[in-house]
């Protein structure tokens, strides 16, 4: 992978992270109440989703760079809003924005990037774990900045300022380093109806087929689904274990941390056996399912973060197998609506866990819906092995009954 794509996906996503310990707090400090900030991150949520594969179909179909152009221009003007808003219908405007800035990020210059491995013999799987740590270290370092920088301003100006400065650096970077040669049907015609419409039923074809790839759309539905599940309540259960208030940004550096080993570890290990993508993704995917139920059991400080780092370990190093499975059989005129389309997968099942949360919390203890998360992901996990077991066995009947009437 080009050195500038690796510096814009790090860029975008330290943006990102510098926001991420105060965006509740900024939204109340500029006209939200404690009563329906959760409305707004509701919008930004369902913004996301809506806008999910068609910003991937309009990357596809007008080009990468233009999707990312258009991201980094929303993510600032929705910093400007943010900054000037006193009221309800300025902060909805912003997390609209907002929303529309992260769906037309996701699947641009990471399926440029796979389109100049594929095309000229790169790895796929060393530009899958590539993009992973540039993400995670990304959040990672933007997240400890946030921190540092949150007392400049009373209304978190600072962290909005160097957003805003950030998202700025991403669009020049991207208008100055990237380049794109379109495909041909994609040029002059780009935006007619025809176009449009092959586009969303050739990706939606792809994502209907059985095999592996409906095992990765699924799992990215299950995984969206633990992942909330993990980010919602993982403080509260840490809070009520009484550790020092440090501990929370440790924890989550340390988080992101992992997801860096994990991603390299996947590296070496698909290098290593190019074969082994469906059962390396089933085996990670389990042991991801069986520590979210190890989370969930009553425990001190210290084996709580232990087995936190370990789901994140699992999460990285599963999220390269999948990307480097699903990037080998897209093909690359539809790669980014693809990447969208599972993404939004990601994103509703998400959307899920927040709703069962609600469900669960209100009736019962919230770490029940762990044991609820990772027993779904074990449940896909015997589901999908079964049937490639199955597949194989009815394989091998096959051949020998064509052998004997060969014979």
């Amino acid at each position: 992978m080009r050195k500038s794509y690796g510096l814009l996906i790090l860029l975008n996503n330290f943006a990102t992270g510098v926001m991420s310990p105060v965006l509740t707090l900024a939204l109340l400090a500029h006209g939200a109440s404690i009563q329906n900030v959760s409305l707004f991150l509701g919008i930004y949520s369902l913004t996301v989703i809506a806008a999910e594969f068609p910003s991937g179909v309009f990357a596809d179909l007008c080009g990468r760079k233009k999707a990312y152009l258009v991201s980094a221009a929303l993510r600032g003007i929705s910093c400007c809003a943010l900054l000037l808003s006193n009221a309800v219908p300025m902060l909805a405007a912003a997390m609209v924005l907002q929303g529309l800035g992260r769906a037309f990020s996701s699947g641009s210059i990471d399926a440029l990037a796979m389109d100049e491995a594929v095309s000229s013999g790169g790895e796929i799987v060393k530009v899958s774990a590539q993009i992973s740590v540039m993400e995670s270290v990304g959040l990672a370092a933007g997240a400890l900045a946030g921190g540092l920088i949150s007392g400049l301003g009373a209304r978190y100006e600072g962290n909005l300022a160097t957003t805003l400065a950030l998202s700025a650096l991403v669009f020049l970077g991207t208008a100055i380093f990237v380049r794109e040669v379109l495909p041909p049907r994609a040029e002059g015609e780009a935006l007619k109806l025809k176009h449009l419409g092959v586009q969303v039923r050739e990706s939606l074809s792809f994502a209907a087929q059985g095999g592996t790839v409906r095992m990765l759309l699924v799992f990215s539905a299950l995984t969206g689904f633990a992942l909330i599940s993990i980010e919602t309540y993982w403080q509260p259960a840490l809070l009520s274990l009484s550790p020092l208030p440090a501990v929370f940004g440790a924890v989550s550096f340390f988080g992101f941390a992992c997801v860096v080993l994990g991603s390299k570890l996947a590296e070496r290990l698909l290098t290593r056996c190019p074969r082994g993508g469906v059962a390396a993704s089933l085996g990670l995917k389990a042991l991801f399912g069986a520590c979210l139920g190890l989370l969930a059991l009553p425990g001190k400080t210290l084996p709580f973060v232990g087995v936190y780092a370990l789901l994140y370990l699992f999460l990285g190093s599963g999220g390269v197998a999948e990307s480097a499975l699903l990037n080998q059989q897209a093909p690359p005129e539809q790669r980014a609506s693809i990447l969208s389309l599972f993404s939004f997968a990601l994103q509703i099942g998400g959307l899920l866990a927040s709703l069962c949360g609600a469900l669960v919390s209100a009736h019962a203890d919230f770490r029940y819906l762990w044991y609820l998360a990772g027993g779904l992901l074990l449940l896909g996990v015997a589901a999908f092995t079964l049937l490639r077991v199955v597949r194989y066995a009815k394989a091998r009947s096959d051949a020998g009954a064509s052998g004997k009437e060969s014979a």
